[in-house]
């Protein structure tokens, strides 16, 4: 009997933006679920709520202790997830969710800028007793003392990622607000730029988008996890992994968006 499927998905605080966001999510989802059995959606921090997290802090404690700062940095994606597991409930979807604390998501090396590390991979399936989708707060992780630790700013990518190799994910995908990644910004002037079809992670470290951090990239490389960038409710997207560069056939009819961090 074959294993029920699995997909990691990644909404950034790009998606995650205005009144519409936690609707456009749980679509996003439903639209998963009649393909895939079970769903991980990691969440950042709704859009601009990170920098207003940090301002706040320094206003508070100019010298914040790195755990205090962390955990309070870390609740815009608690939040984030918390209302997006409230919206799926209430869409009839079920859902819960799970934070690094429950699951023993274990990060090593410096509290602001750490690595993940391990999890009970048993912790986070019993989850999935009852649910199709388990919710998790991106970009923070818990240090071997049991304190709060970040993972870097774009961390819940890297959240996506290392949930994608450890649970072996059959895909993990990180929605942005670009249909994909572009020889170069879309903003810019001129020509409009080509999109990837597939991108190798070689090719995505040297070329360094703002869509997907290089780091993220080499991470992705080490634990040979393929990432799909792309956005909610379209079909145009960048496959990164193990396969030689190569661009799409032809040019997308609309204007792609910029491409940010998150």
């Amino acid at each position: 009997m074959s294993l029920p499927t699995l997909v990691v998905l990644k909404f950034g605080g790009s998606v995650l933006d205005g009144g519409q966001a936690i609707p456009l999510a749980v679509r996003e989802i439903s639209g998963h679920l009649q393909k895939q059995e079970r769903v991980i959606a990691v969440v950042s921090a709704f859009k601009n709520h990170t920098d207003a997290l940090e301002k706040r802090a320094q206003h508070l404690c100019e010298r914040p202790a790195p755990d205090a700062y962390a955990f309070y940095v870390g609740l815009g994606e608690l939040y984030a997830a918390g209302e997006l597991t409230l919206g799926l409930q209430g869409s009839g979807i079920p859902a819960t969710i799970r934070t690094p604390w429950d699951v023993w998501l274990f990060s090593g090396g410096a509290p602001l800028n750490a690595q993940p590390v391990a999890l009970s991979r048993h912790r986070f399936f019993d989850a999935f007793r009852n649910h199709r989708v388990v919710v998790f707060p991106g970009f923070v992780g818990r240090g071997g003392d049991g304190r709060p630790h970040l993972l870097g700013r774009g961390g819940s990518d890297l959240t996506a990622i290392f949930l994608a190799a450890e649970l072996g994910a059959d895909r993990c995908v990180l929605l942005k607000d670009t249909a994909g990644i572009f020889e170069w910004d879309p903003a810019r002037d001129g020509s409009p730029p080509r999109r990837y079809s597939k991108l190798s992670w070689e090719d995505a470290i040297v070329l360094g988008s703002p869509v997907l951090k290089p780091a993220h990239v080499e991470y992705a490389r080490s634990r040979r996890v393929t990432i799909e960038v792309t956005a909610p409710g379209t079909s145009y997207s960048t496959i990164v992994g193990d396969d030689a560069s190569q661009f799409a056939a032809q040019r997308e009819p609309e204007h792609p968006k910029p491409g940010h961090r998150e």
